[in-house]
């Protein structure tokens, strides 16, 4: 994997502005390349039309529909959406747990660390379509997750098995909906020539005031942890 932002890892870990005792910071760096050795990064997208109904958007010619005003307004002035899916895979599932049964704070940092490294991975994979769309001059909006807003999670099963989720990469869901393996993401991102790259920053989020994982004011991405 590429390498990790520590500052993001401190700050998943609520260290967001506070000094960093050399103890913390020598087990985030061991937590980084322990990570490393079982994370195996995969991801899977699809390109769809969007067609607006009255129970919300339709993505393309399957069963899934986006309610919701909060989408509706995020892929505005779009007619096709990439659907998204990522994983960090089972293996570190697997290395969080284990090491929650003998040293609980080393399972902590190692889940800060694969927070940071989901995130990471999806916004590489968010800026190489940007790249590609750019290139037919379409654009791309940020990523939209069911969870967020008024978006809900009830559309995830239906959402992974458009982009056959679960052969392609091992990604599944509960059934209320948690992805698993755990430390994974899926989103929305909508494209077209008008397509505005919505904030996804602490300065436009309603919790901003309140959240323990908020960046500093002249930060931009999301501040927010992830699905993971």
């Amino acid at each position: 994997m590429a390498g990790h932002d520590r500052d993001e890892v401190l700050r998943y870990l609520g260290r967001r502005g506070q000094s960093v005792p050399p103890e913390l910071d020598a087990l985030v760096a061991d937590c980084m390349a322990e990570l490393d050795g079982k994370a195996a990064p995969r991801k899977v997208c699809a390109m769809l039309p969007l067609r607006p109904e009255p129970g919300g958007l339709r993505v393309g010619g399957t069963a899934l529909l986006l309610p919701g005003a909060d989408i509706r307004r995020h892929v505005r002035g779009c007619n096709e959406a990439v659907l998204f899916a990522a994983t960090l895979g089972v293996g570190v599932d697997n290395l969080i747990r284990r090491w929650s049964y003998t040293d609980l704070t080393r399972s902590v940092v190692l889940d800060a660390c694969a927070t940071e490294a989901i995130e990471a991975f999806c916004d590489e994979a968010e800026a190489d379509l940007r790249r590609q769309l750019a290139e037919r001059g379409q654009g791309l909006t940020s990523r939209f997750s069911p969870g967020y807003g008024d978006l809900p999670l009830d559309v995830q099963p239906l959402l992974l098995s458009v982009l056959d989720a679960p052969r392609r990469i091992g990604l599944t869901c509960t059934e209320r909906h948690i992805l698993l393996p755990r430390k994974s993401v899926t989103a929305v991102l909508g494209v077209g020539a008008a397509a505005e790259t919505s904030a996804r920053g602490c300065r436009s989020c309603a919790r901003r005031g309140t959240c323990n994982f908020r960046k500093d004011d002249g930060d931009d991405g999301c501040a927010c942890l992830p699905q993971g």
